[in-house]
């Protein structure tokens, strides 16, 4: 079987889950006799040869252009007959053609990949919810509140430049493009359940978890005598989304007693990007946090996948901030992977994957002083570690997720 799966970014030059899923997905049908998969991944303009939007990047991997934004997901790329898109699907000859995203490709791109190989069987993985929510496809409220509902009228309370018939249309819009989708894949119950409440049939959603490389737990981090596991650390990208202002919130204001026993290690990118004002208010904790005598945060920056297993090695605690729902976050199956307990709110795909006692603990969502109220539970041995670690719940491995995909090809 031939597959060709597109991304809408590349995990080389993009560190988010869902190209990072997208790519894992593309090794491990690779990994499997007689298949072959493709992965085209979309690129900045600079990143691809003059004058064309295709770039061959290794064997059977390609960067494509493209710049379709959240409210109008239009493609900004040629699709026609004698397109270099077209030319790129009829030498890959599909039998396959999976959209691990439709940001930035565009939703013209599944009706021409239907028009170039007409025999191909569409598949798409839904990641957010871009087609249902204008807000970053978040569904937070502009005034910051979650949001539980979608409809032209409470959309338009957001956008009220926005008319509620121009809502309307847009969503008409998306569905007849995913009215051309043979299956749908959800990585959560809760994302699939949201997209059925919004209108897509329940029968065409398949529940796959995201699948990553194989690997083992690591043992726990050798603890000195007397000592409580107090080393957190949030791995993933910085936006104001992730809530990694929140994170900071809680730590800041624990008991100074505490604050001796913890510390936070960042791993992440992207702070750089974000709007001024939370780009000036994460630096302003930061740098509260350098100037306490304890120097408990410390920020790292970016890293690669293939440093995770020995940074995790050196920690107790991943700790998530999300402030939207979250669909299935991949750092929940990376901690799962390498043994360490998560810490999250109580929220959407979160809460779905890790449950009290069963792969980490819940705080209340959006609330830093229920997270530092965990801390300092954490901190006076109210929790058990090693029941956690024992109860932890396995990780989808890559090899899986690929034979999970392929009976869903057939």
């Amino acid at each position: 079987m031939r597959i060709a799966i597109f991304s809408h970014a590349h995990p080389n030059f993009s560190k988010g889950g869902g190209e990072i899923a997208a790519y894992s997905l593309f090794e491990g049908i690779n990994a499997l006799p007689g298949h072959e998969a493709w992965f085209i991944g979309r690129a900045e303009q600079q990143m691809l040869h003059l004058g064309s939007p295709v770039a061959s990047l290794n064997a059977r991997e390609y960067l494509i252009g493209g710049n379709a934004d959240i409210p109008r997901l239009t493609a900004t790329i040629a699709l026609g007959e004698d397109s270099d898109f077209a030319d790129m699907l009829r030498t890959i000859d599909p039998d396959v053609i999976h959209f691990h995203h439709y940001v930035f490709l565009g939703l013209e791109m599944i009706h021409a990949a239907k028009r170039i190989c007409p025999r191909a069987k569409i598949v798409l993985t839904l990641h957010e919810f871009i087609g249902i929510c204008l807000n970053s496809g978040q569904m937070i409220k502009t005034d910051g509140r979650l949001c539980y509902r979608s409809s032209p009228r409470d959309c338009h309370g957001c956008f009220p430049q926005t008319s509620m018939e121009d809502i309307f249309l847009r969503e008409v819009y998306v569905k007849s493009f995913f009215d051309l989708v043979d299956t749908f894949v959800s990585p959560s119950d809760f994302l699939k359940d949201r997209y059925v409440t919004w209108g897509l049939p329940a029968d065409k959603i398949i529940v796959i978890e995201n699948g990553l490389e194989d690997g083992h737990r690591l043992p726990p981090r050798r603890l000195p005598e007397g000592k409580q596991r107090g080393r957190f650390a949030y791995f993933g990208q910085i936006n104001h989304f992730k809530g990694i202002d929140l994170i900071l919130e809680a730590f800041l204001g624990l008991p100074k007693a505490v604050r001796k026993q913890v510390s936070l290690d960042i791993y992440g990118s992207g702070l750089e990007y974000q709007q001024e004002d939370f780009r000036n208010k994460v630096q302003d904790l930061l740098k509260q946090a350098d100037k306490q005598a304890e120097r408990m945060v410390r920020f790292h920056g970016a890293y690669e996948r293939e440093e995770l297993g020995g940074l995790m090695e050196g920690v107790d605690w991943v700790v998530m901030g999300s402030k939207w729902w979250e669909n299935s976050p991949v750092v929940i199956q990376e901690a799962f992977k390498f043994g360490r307990p998560v810490i999250c709110p109580d929220i959407g795909g979160m809460a779905e994957k890790v449950q009290p006692g069963r792969g980490g603990l819940n705080f209340r969502a959006r609330d830093s002083l229920s997270l530092q109220n965990l801390i300092v539970d954490i901190t006076e041995g109210q929790v058990d570690y090693d029941a956690l670690v024992r109860d932890m719940p396995s990780f989808l491995r890559q090899s899986d997720c690929a034979e999970a995909h392929l009976k869903l090809y057939n």
